[in-house]
């Protein structure tokens, strides 16, 4: 008989006590979300019938947020390790936790899916959710004061752009030569390509045809399009137009140090 291969995965201490951790304080955080309806609707007995739950309203929301949150746990978990149960239980991830954390690994330069970033990652998004909660209660508190500058048009026509230019410059990151990690991928955002030509095409047909758009249906469009964009990048590696490289200033420093 042969030797049995021993499959079993060791994690650093870290990340198992991360995982562990984070694990009760999902369970913790989906019973307080889920009871404080239900105290608040039988304290002031208010409660819905299921006929008033369960309605054709309730189920086109259902069919936009459900692949939603399925697609955002299959493409955010990778990038953000052990750090994603704080991020999912604290929200707001496109715009804000999934740019800090990623920020937060390029300028410690530590990598992805390691303790280092894993730990990296937890306090950049627990930074960020504390930030969060001083200036929503700064916000709230002197509302009566600050309202105005929000009518502004000036500030009105910028924040249209907030969101395209943090990930305008979070993109040009990410796809720089000068990434921190000791691998660097060469021509990776050509795996992508398929993938915009897809939704471009599909957008423009949806717009032409209907005159509506894609919105409410991206959390099945970023589900269909991540398998594609695998199997387009694996081609594309397998044929040697993506590479898989040494970073050179790791390999200078490396040889700095010795």
């Amino acid at each position: 008989m042969g030797k049995e291969k021993n499959t079993k995965v060791t994690m650093d201490p870290f990340q198992e006590w991360s995982h562990s951790v984070g694990r009760i304080g999902t369970v913790i955080a989906l019973i307080y979300m889920v009871a404080i309806p239900f105290i608040v609707l039988t304290v002031y007995d208010a409660m819905p019938t299921l006929g008033d739950v369960f309605n054709l309203a309730t189920f086109s929301i259902l069919l936009i947020y459900i692949p939603v949150g399925i697609s955002e746990a299959i493409s955010y978990t990778p990038v953000l390790g052990s750090s994603a149960y704080l991020t999912f239980i604290t929200g707001n991830i496109m715009n804000l936790k999934l740019p800090c954390a990623i920020n937060a690994i390029k300028l410690t330069k530590t990598e992805q899916n390691t303790p280092e970033g894993d730990a990296v990652a937890s306090v950049a998004v627990a930074v960020s959710s504390i930030m969060t909660i001083v200036i929503l209660a700064l916000a709230a508190l002197l509302s009566s004061r600050i309202s105005f500058v929000f009518e502004i048009p000036q500030v009105k026509t910028a924040s249209n752009y907030i969101i395209p230019a943090l990930f305008g410059s979070l993109t040009l990151g990410l796809f720089s030569s000068g990434n921190s990690g000791s691998k660097i991928v060469k021509h990776g955002i050509k795996g992508v390509i398929p993938v915009l030509v897809i939704v471009s095409v599909l957008s423009l047909v949806v717009r032409i045809t209907s005159g509506g758009s894609l919105f409410g249906a991206i959390g099945f469009l970023i589900i269909a399009m991540l398998p594609i964009a695998i199997i387009t990048s694996r081609i594309l590696w397998k044929k040697g137009i993506i590479t898989v490289e040494d970073n050179p200033a790791m390999v200078k420093k490396e040889e700095k140090d010795k």
